[in-house]
């Protein structure tokens, strides 16, 4: 420990004189690597040597010309260290005396020891006192302030001493050749080995060498040298052995405290393993290859179980569940999982281990016990777009996980149910956790963005690839709708909110002047309306998923409407030169399309009310008050045109839309969603049903009024205008149901 003394009094001016000389030795060393290489080195490579002497003399030129290469690595790492040091010790130093420098103004005394004291103590002071009178509270600020710097200075003093003797090392004869860029990266690569040297304990480790991993862990978080240590230090067999061990040694009902500190512990693992996988160095791509081709591979902890543990695959999935790993990694190691699966007994398999080993997953949720590999593998899409596109673009991929089937295969995947006991060919109907991650994974593949990040505007421009999984999704669920599994609904509904735009142009009549009706950048889903009508019903039937669609349908419409009004040239003008006749078009067109998706998502909601699949109208209206979040970043996406300039007619700026329109209605529909509007009735008599399509005209009136049009002198009749769109819009959904349906739903709103 670096005392109150030392650090206030230190005297550096040798310190910085070393650091210079290293500078020095630095250049003079790598000139004489630059001669050893190119000179001494090379003429030996090209010489004619034979014989004794071509077998002894090119071998030593080639070692002495690496040791002077390691000299001048190892010098240049001594004087990083040093000079990080330094600033340290100085940056200290100096907080450390502004500290005792500011202590008399505050009626505090500093000793020579660190001790804090009052200048004048409460008990001396006179009437006629007037000076500072601090609190005991206040001493020991003080004190916590000066232990924290000095803290600081001592962690600099002994990573800098390890560092030193890493790079002296114990070979009197050879140069170590350890390269350290800096302090930090010295601390990172002793970090690591420690953490490497715990983990080697496995199942032996201590609740507190638990923890302390933990937090080695969590002090690193992303940082990529670290964690590329621990990954590597490990290996890939002995990253898969360690949390096997783990995960066998901690079963059952376990104090809180370590179930936290487990739960921690996987996690804060699973982003430090992410974060290393986008090292390219060559250790990295061998731990990548290793853990793949060890997926199929059991590890058994328990040599008194001698055919039983759980599969790499499993363990691996299980630290997969945070962070972003590599793009290319995630997409071998899924092709390397579904091969496996549709090879073997595989989905069963995973659950049948449940009979002998227990779970993977610490703290997770009922029914995900982690002995599915395919949710931790979903997640780790779902928290990596680009990788996630990039898998379910592969139609077999998307097939077999969604469950479409085709006749030339193969068959779609069997979920296994993931708990305790085995549950052969489970139900695909009930709520299974890979289904929620899958939403996840289909959510980031469509959209571009992390699933638990909000949409953007540089996220609603999407590619092909997007937009094509995006049209897969929507014709096979509108077809199939029990492939819209049980915890897939409000993913659905979030990706349907940022493809508005396609959905709009997909329901729209007036298909000829399309583009400049609503516009947008990036790739066309090209969706079409009886697809739409039955996927959104599907969709709307879940409260979350009627949410997301709800929430995205009002941002759009405000959104366009604002645009359209602000920028006429845009398409309002080339309508007609009546400009009461060219408004009067545009706000049909928008209000009559708000109030179709309404209209559809209602007739949604109204099924699944009359045939009980929900608790109650109670349902939805909670969902809407929750998605408050996510609602609030759905207002910043604008109406898909990203954040480039529109150059449509009169040139346009999309850029020039703040969302404060959007904003606003999204906010007043989520803070005004906590209520119980209908009182968990059905619309029978179809007087609740005009309620719902009350609420979307009035929405859409308020959107109207939030543009530059609330200014017009007939705004009064445009607004009478956009409740009629809405009105024939609203019917038009739900005849549209029953068409489209053919008699599948009735809706008690008929």
């Amino acid at each position: 420990m670096v005392a109150f003394d030392d650090l206030l009094h230190a005297r550096l001016g040798g310190m910085q004189d070393a650091v210079n000389d290293w500078s020095e030795t630095v250049k003079k060393l790598k000139t004489l690597q630059e001669k050893a290489e190119n000179g001494m080195q090379r003429k030996a490579e090209k010489a004619d040597w034979k014989g004794q002497n071509a077998g002894v003399t090119r071998p030593f030129i080639k070692k002495t010309a690496k040791e002077f290469g390691d000299a001048a690595k190892e010098a240049e790492s001594i004087r990083n260290i040093l000079r990080d040091a330094l600033a340290e010790f100085k940056a200290s130093k100096k907080k450390l005396a502004d500290i005792v420098d500011a202590a008399p103004g505050k009626g505090m005394r500093i000793g020579t020891d660190g001790s804090v004291s009052y200048l004048v103590h409460p008990d001396r002071r006179g009437k006629d006192y007037h000076g500072p009178e601090p609190k005991q509270a206040d001493l020991e600020k003080v004190s916590a302030e000066m232990k924290a710097v000095l803290d600081k200075a001592t962690e600099a003093d002994e990573v800098a001493s390890r560092a030193l003797i890493t790079l002296v090392g114990k070979d009197g004869n050879n140069f170590s050749g350890t390269d350290y860029h800096s302090l930090k990266d010295a601390k990172a690569i002793q970090d690591a080995k420690e953490f490497v040297a715990l983990s080697r304990k496995g199942a032996h480790a201590s609740p507190s060498e638990l923890a302390h991993a933990d937090q080695l862990l969590k002090e690193h978080t992303g940082d990529r040298l670290f964690a590329e240590k621990v990954a590597t230090g490990m290996g890939g067999k002995g990253t898969m052995t360690y949390w096997a061990a783990i995960v066998d040694s901690h079963q059952g009902n376990m104090p809180k405290k370590e179930l936290a500190t487990l739960k921690d512990l996987q996690k804060n693992l699973s982003l430090a393993l992410a974060e290393a996988t986008h090292s390219k160095s060559a250790q990295m791509q061998q731990w990548k290859k290793d853990v793949i081709e060890l997926g199929d591979q059991q590890f058994i902890t328990d040599r008194t179980k001698d055919t039983t543990g759980p599969f790499g695959f499993q363990i691996t999935s299980s630290l997969m569940r945070d962070g972003e790993f590599d793009r290319k990694f995630l997409n071998d190691y899924g092709d390397k999982l579904i091969s496996y699966e549709k090879n073997t007994n595989a989905p069963q398999l995973w659950s049948h281990g449940g009979q002998y080993y227990d779970a993977l997953n610490f703290g997770a949720a009922k029914n995900d016990s982690g002995k599915d590999p395919m949710t931790g593998f979903l997640e780790a899409l779902g928290h990596n777009p680009h990788a996630s596109t990039d898998f379910f673009h592969d139609k077999e991929h998307f097939n077999y996980l969604t469950g479409v089937e085709t006749k030339k295969g193969p068959e779609p995947r069997i979920w296994p149910q993931d708990s305790a006991s085995f549950v052969p060919s489970p139900d695909q109907k009930q709520e299974l956790p890979g289904f929620a991650s899958l939403g996840h994974a289909l959510e980031a593949a469509t959209t571009g963005h992390n699933y638990e990040d909000g949409p953007s505007a540089a996220t609603s421009v999407h590619s092909e690839e997007q937009a094509d999984i995006m049209k897969r999704l929507v014709t096979n669920m509108s077809k199939h709708p029990d492939l819209v599994r049980e915890g897939m609904a409000e993913s659905l509904g979030k990706i349907s909110a940022e493809y508005m735009s396609d959905i709009h142009r997909a329901i729209d009549p007036h298909q000829g002047d399309i583009d400049a009706l609503f516009p947008h950048k990036g790739a066309d889903a090209a969706l079409q309306e009886h697809d739409v009508t039955r996927f959104l019903h599907t969709i709307g039937q879940d409260p979350d998923g009627y949410a997301a669609v709800n929430l995205g349908q009002h941002q759009y419409t405000a959104g366009i409407l604002e645009y359209h009004m602000k920028h006429p040239d845009a398409y309002v003008n080339t309508l007609s030169p009546d400009h009461h006749e060219a408004l009067t078009q545009t706000i049909k067109s928008i209000g009559s399309d708000a109030g179709e998706i309404e209209g559809i998502i209602g007739s949604g909601r109204d099924y699944a009310l009359e045939h009980k699949l929900v608790e109650g109208d109670g349902s939805y209206n909670k969902a809407l008050g929750k998605a408050g979040t996510w609602a609030g970043s759905l207002a910043g996406i604008g109406i898909g045109l990203g954040t480039s300039a529109f150059s449509g007619p009169g040139g346009a700026i999309a850029s020039g839309l703040t969302g404060t329109a959007s904003g606003e209605i999204i906010n007043g529909i989520v803070q005004g969603a906590n209520r119980d509007r209908l009182d968990g009735q059905i619309y029978r008599d179809g007087r609740h049903w005009e309620v719902l399509k009350e609420d979307t005209a009035q929405t859409t009136r308020e959107s109207l009024a939030a543009t530059p049009l609330r200014h017009d002198p007939s705004f009064g009749l445009y607004k009478e205008i956009s409740d009629s769109a809405v009105d024939e819009g609203f019917r038009a959904g739900q005849s549209n149901v029953q068409k489209y349906l053919k008699g599948e739903v009735q809706s008690g709103g008929q």
